[in-house]
């Protein structure tokens, strides 16, 4: 993996930073998160690259929350939630919608 650059993640501990201190606790999720990071980097003139690969990478819904995550190798949701308390839906087994 290419190392980080310093200014990249100084701009993403700002931008969560600002999402904390904003943003109520119980509407903090990690998709929010994520946008604001997001905004912030393209706002700061770094370019957000997606590569192809991942896109195909399959989700489901938690069975908690509800939102899509990826799904392990294992067959699993990923780990989810705030840092420390992850979400009841981590590590539920995925069920899979078949292919289209």
């Amino acid at each position: 993996m290419t190392a980080m650059p310093a200014a990249a993640i100084a701009v993403i501990a700002a931008a969560l930073d600002d999402y904390r201190l904003t943003t109520p606790t119980h509407r903090q999720t990690p998709r929010g998160a994520a946008e604001r990071a997001a905004e912030y980097l393209v706002g700061s003139g770094w370019g957000l690259y997606v590569p192809r690969g991942d896109q195909s990478r399959e989700r489901a819904a938690c069975p908690a929350c509800t939102v899509r995550h990826l799904v392990t190798q294992q067959g699993r949701i990923r780990r989810h939630g705030p840092h420390g308390h992850p979400c009841p839906g981590s590590g539920a087994l995925a069920h899979l919608q078949p292919a289209a």
